[in-house]
């Protein structure tokens, strides 16, 4: 896998991202969801690192080895690390790390901003004196279902599915905010979907966009929700995730351009909102259990 080290500029004014990115951490993929919101994908072996007072947070996912890597406080060292740990440094900590063997693990940057939404917006409350918790190699399934199974199948390159990468980081924005803050918050009851016409509101918006960057954002404000709120209603009401529906949306157009034999299979993915061929093909057999060639010629008989 190569060195994607002058890709640091998508994850700006991260301390820790550049404190990886200056020692022998390989970064595989990274990709930025706001001004300091963003995931990161590392790996790294026999090394030594110390993070000195970030201005952001940091949730850490272990996905392979990380057996013998410890944290050192002081005179001490905390091991416990393995495949599916959980680590979580709050902004303005100061940890040292020995990384022995090898270790692969996914970052989320986040900031007290990042936080501070999350909380007016999911539990309509004020967010001063919130404090994260400091953890380490503590377990936390929900968190690893998140990364492992829907983060780590995203492609983080392609705008189609920047919809639900945003989603993503939105829960996992609001699981660390219910579960590891100081300030104990309400449990959160979600009732009733969409209106009719806020619905309706968000497909035309949809149809009308198929080929450009459609984040959840953008749809929560078209009905004056938060992300969290929206996706949520949206899938309530529609029985799809915005996610899901934009990509069957996608698909639906896409079967209806194949039948024109002029358009290449990289325009039609380029029209209906793909970066690239592949993962336009990836999606349309996920989707149809057909390549978009065969469907093609399925239709045309041949």
């Amino acid at each position: 896998m190569p060195n994607h080290k002058t890709h640091h500029q998508l994850i700006q004014h991260s301390h820790v991202f550049e404190r990886l990115n200056n020692a022998r951490a390989v970064l595989h993929n990274s990709v930025n969801l706001g001004e300091q919101l963003g995931f990161a994908r590392w790996s790294n072996c026999d090394d030594r690192t110390s993070y000195l007072k970030p201005e952001h947070h940091t949730l850490s996912v272990y996905l392979s080895g990380g057996y013998r890597t410890k944290r050192v406080i002081g005179k001490k060292q905390l091991g416990g690390g393995a495949p599916g740990k959980l680590c979580l440094m709050p902004a303005g900590h100061e940890s040292h790390w020995q990384v022995d063997g090898e270790l692969g693990f996914v970052h989320l940057y986040f900031s007290d901003l990042d936080l501070s939404r999350s909380v007016e917006q999911v539990w309509d409350k004020g967010a001063s004196q919130i404090q994260l918790q400091d953890k380490t190699f503590i377990d936390d399934p929900a968190v690893n279902s998140l990364i492992q199974q829907w983060a780590l199948n995203l492609n983080w390159q392609d705008s189609g599915d920047r919809l639900a990468l945003d989603q993503v980081s939105q829960l996992l924005l609001g699981h660390i905010v219910k579960h590891y803050v100081d300030k104990a918050l309400p449990s959160l009851v979600i009732k009733g979907g969409l209106a009719p016409f806020q619905l309706q509101r968000c497909k035309d918006y949809i149809e009308a966009h198929l080929a450009e960057n459609i984040s959840l954002n953008h749809l929560a404000q078209l009905v004056d929700l938060s992300d969290y709120h929206f996706a949520r209603m949206f899938k309530q009401t529609s029985g799809l995730s915005p996610h899901q529906y934009l990509s069957t949306r996608r698909v639906t157009r896409a079967k209806r351009l194949l039948q024109n034999e002029e358009l290449s299979l990289a325009e039609i993915a380029y029209q209906v909102g793909f970066s690239s061929q592949a993962h336009f093909s990836a999606r349309f057999k996920q989707l149809t259990g057909f390549s978009p060639k065969a469907y093609r010629l399925s239709r045309l008989g041949k």
